[in-house]
């Protein structure tokens, strides 16, 4: 009777394209496990429903009832040694999953840790440990997931299911395709308006600076947006949230102008900022009126390593930057403080002229390096970076983020600037070239 109440209640369950993925997992030896893939998931802009995340306490099994019914888009099937001892995942979790998988509208993963003594995957392990007979795990297909990017590619197949699921949609609202993102929060498998919501892991504790596991996650994910898009049909993008600079940058890197017309991004407060493919990029700096140039070369301009300081936050500051230089003597040849060039905010409405005149003094400063490169420190609204990081390609960045917190041995330190990504779009494989942020090990509890 049990069971064959489970099955009834099939039918009743939600299948949506933009609902979370839902992870099941031996916590004995699985937990570790299912948090990696979780955040795979989440940085490939997808929510997912992890029970030590999302489970309320009380009834575990009323409450799986409640989370399958509330709509989901797939599940990840995670296969270790001692899966076979839970009796929830055995007599309530994979049949409902079966199920789903049956209609055709729901992605079922299975990742596997299960190993043959010949070192490839056990195929047999899956339906083996589960008690599966007759066999139903064995003919579907199944992933290692042992490392990183054995997560990423398995976030990347439930992805691309997503972005297929959306394509009508996406094409009835005019091919635009809406990015959420946030890197200082954390989740839940609330459904948040977006196609693709990116999570990445938030700062360690007492940390401003990025999280580098979870900069090393949206690496994977950037080199495959564009593909992404192309499935989904999306010629617009839309972004809003909230990242760190570095990361925005990143994004947009991800979205140049060679391959988007039109990019939106949505700030905090409702304002819209945009730049299209046909903005004009080619302004000088005698031009600028929106900026003023503030060149800090310690000596006249040749070649060399170029730094530039995009400082649009009222009122500037260049305290973390003076501290920087201070210990690079003779480092850049070209050094340039770039402020407002009137009082009060930045206006929205000026956003592609704000990141033309941005655009054109980097890409005179990087013409000054034989590497064609520049190192650039960000202090400016959100917008600005993402839409910022359309425009450099081909130019190689080295970006910064501004850090308060403790130094990598946990000791108290001044603010600082840390070098964070290294971003090269248009030279194939995905913008982030490497991560170089320090990561600083958790204090142990």
């Amino acid at each position: 009777m049990h069971m064959s109440r489970r099955n009834e209640n099939v039918d009743s369950i939600n299948v949506i394209p933009r609902g979370p993925v839902f992870l099941s997992y031996r916590h004995s030896d699985g937990t570790e496990l299912a948090v990696d893939m979780a955040w795979a998931l989440r940085a490939a802009g997808i929510p997912v429903w992890l029970d030590r995340d999302d489970l309320p306490p009380g009834d575990t099994e009323r409450h799986l009832d409640e989370a399958m019914q509330s709509g989901l888009s797939g599940a990840v099937l995670l296969i270790t040694p001692d899966i076979g001892a839970s009796s929830c995942i055995k007599d309530v979790e994979l049949p409902r999953l079966l199920a789903l998988e049956a209609t055709g509208l729901f992605t079922l993963s299975i990742g596997t840790t299960i190993k043959t003594k010949y070192g490839g995957l056990d195929y047999c392990a899956p339906d083996r440990l589960l008690a599966q007979c007759p066999p139903k795990l064995k003919g579907m297909h199944q992933d290692p997931a042992l490392t990183p990017r054995d997560f990423a590619n398995i976030a990347r197949n439930h992805c691309r299911r997503r972005m297929e699921a959306l394509r009508k949609e996406v094409k009835a609202a005019g091919q635009v395709i809406d990015i959420n993102i946030q890197t200082r929060i954390r989740p839940s498998a609330s459904v948040v308006k977006g196609d693709l919501v990116v999570r990445l892991r938030p700062p360690m504790t007492d940390d401003r600076r990025p999280n580098r596991q979870g900069l090393e996650d949206l690496q994977l994910f950037l080199s495959d947006l564009p593909h992404l898009l192309e499935i989904a049909d999306a010629r617009h993008v839309r972004v809003s949230g909230g990242a760190h600079l570095s990361v925005a940058f990143a994004l947009g890197a991800a979205l140049p102008t060679t391959l988007l017309r039109d990019v939106e991004v949505v700030d905090t407060r409702g304002h819209t900022w945009t730049l299209t493919s046909s903005t004009s990029m080619s302004g000088s700096i005698g031009e600028a009126q929106l900026l003023q140039i503030i060149d800090l070369s310690p000596h006249e301009a040749t070649y060399g390593s170029a730094l530039i300081y995009i400082d649009l936050v009222h009122p500037p500051s260049n305290s973390a930057l003076n501290q920087f230089l201070a210990g690079r003597p003779g480092q850049f040849a070209k050094v340039l403080h770039v402020r407002t060039a009137v009082e009060g905010d930045l206006r929205s409405v000026d956003a592609s002229a704000i990141v033309a005149e941005l655009a054109y003094a980097i890409r005179q400063a990087a013409s000054l390096s034989e590497a064609s490169e520049v190192h650039l420190f960000l202090r400016c609204p959100f917008a600005v970076a993402l839409l910022l990081g359309r425009t450099l390609n081909t130019i190689r960045v080295h970006l910064y983020e501004w850090e308060q917190g403790p130094d990598d041995d946990g000791r108290v330190a001044a603010p600082r600037y840390l070098p964070s990504l290294v971003v090269r779009s248009g030279a194939g494989g995905g913008p982030i070239e490497r991560v170089v942020l320090p990561a600083r090990p958790e204090a142990p509890a």
